[in-house]
């Protein structure tokens, strides 16, 4: 049997997933990577350093743009394009 959640359950999961992930990423790499690079690294080495860095600034600004990102009150409205409602209103003779 599945169970079916919410979907403003859904949008807060992947919201704390993103937020809290992209923070870790930010925090973790750049202590480990960036604070203890060597001046004598070469441009691949300091490239490969900063992209977790810069993984963790899209995970975080995802997770932001979800935040602001409306949620329907209706999960079907997920689903259905711009006319499906005037579609179903001419069906319904309204």
């Amino acid at each position: 049997m599945r169970s079916h959640s919410s979907v403003y359950v859904r949008r807060l999961v992947l919201i704390a997933v993103c937020l809290l992930g992209g923070f870790t990423l930010l925090c973790i790499s750049g202590w480990s990577l960036v604070m203890n690079a060597s001046p004598s690294d070469t441009t691949l080495v300091t490239v490969l350093r900063w992209m977790p860095i810069t993984l963790g600034v899209v995970t975080v600004l995802a997770g932001f743009f979800l935040l602001y990102l409306p949620v329907p009150e209706d999960p079907e409205d997920f689903f259905l394009g711009t006319d499906a409602d005037s579609t179903v209103q001419k069906m319904d003779g309204k």
